[in-house]
């Protein structure tokens, strides 16, 4: 069986077997997003710190879409999922435009201003209260307001999204991506439009984590302040290296752990972040590819299917 089959069996069984379908859900969103990170980090050697930015603005479309047009379940995922390719190529556009440390802190404040605008833009977003009152999902009048169904229309997606980040990865696009991580200039020289291809790759990046943040305030009805918040992009940045930021799959394992160990060690001790802290030292120290490296795959068998 390939890993991709072996990762859709995992993932179609695991309400059959764990049965907690909103933790699974949760899951897979953050998944996305991590495998978002994935491509600008792990492909393109760019290391954003504004993921929330394009989680936000993905939510809050949809959830726009659903409250005030009425418009079906798929209809606003996809304009969440365009809105946040927009959002990102337009921040991309001028993030890479820097240099080095020049350009990660411009995905950093870029995120910040996106979270003052959704705070201060009550109307739209509910501030720091959130937007709520989301309908139920429906999709094609079949309710998917029972957990375990809206766990496998989100699966179906998930899946469907990361097939494509992979099918993308052995294209010739995401050959010349990878060329210009490891020599710019010469990418540039060979007649590469470098900056057309930054800008593209933040596209897809910010079109998976749109479709993330419409799926996530699907399944709560609800979108937080804090699916904008920054404090979301460092998550998203951690877990991503505790699975392993050179693979997709290691992207996907580090969202599975991130959330489970959040989830298990907030129940044990109110400080768990320090108990997290020490876990992420470890694999940083001994398994500098990340968790995934475990199993020793290298960096780029791990991106086959």
């Amino acid at each position: 069986m390939t890993r991709f089959g072996a990762l859709a069996a995992l993932i179609l069984a695991a309400p059959l077997v764990l049965r907690y379908p909103t933790l699974e859900t949760q899951i897979l969103t953050f998944g996305l997003l991590t495998v978002a990170f994935y491509l600008l980090l792990g492909e393109l050697g760019f290391l954003s710190f504004g993921q929330a930015t394009f989680n936000g603005i993905g939510a809050y479309v949809t959830a726009r879409i659903l409250i005030d047009g009425h418009a079906p379940l798929l209809a606003a995922l996809l304009a969440g999922t365009l809105a946040g390719a927009l959002g990102a190529a337009l921040i991309g556009a001028l993030a890479t435009r820097g240099r080095g440390v020049y350009g990660v802190m411009l995905t950093f404040a870029f995120n910040e201003m996106a979270y003052y605008i959704a705070f201060q833009w009550r109307a739209v977003t509910g501030g720091d209260n959130g937007l709520g009152n989301l309908p139920q999902p429906t999709l094609f009048g079949l309710s998917l307001d029972d957990p375990v169904r809206y766990y496998y229309f989100t699966a179906v997606l998930v899946l469907a999204a990361f097939a494509a980040v992979l099918r993308l990865i052995d294209s010739p696009f995401g050959a010349v991506v990878r060329a210009i991580r490891e020599n710019e200039e010469r990418a540039r020289a060979i007649g590469f439009r470098v900056e057309r291809f930054k800008v593209v790759s933040f596209a897809i990046s910010g079109a998976l984590c749109g479709l993330a943040g419409g799926l996530y305030a699907g399944v709560f009805h609800f979108v937080p302040l804090q699916s904008i918040d920054l404090d979301l992009s460092s998550n998203i940045v951690v877990a991503a290296i505790l699975g392993g930021a050179g693979s997709p799959y290691g992207a996907l394992l580090g969202a599975a752990v991130f959330i489970v160990l959040s989830n298990v060690l907030s129940h044990v001790w109110a400080h768990w972040p320090l108990l997290f802290g020490i876990v992420f030292c470890a694999v940083v120290l001994f398994f500098r590819g990340g968790l995934w490296s475990v199993g020793g795959y290298g960096r780029r068998a791990a991106a086959h299917p």
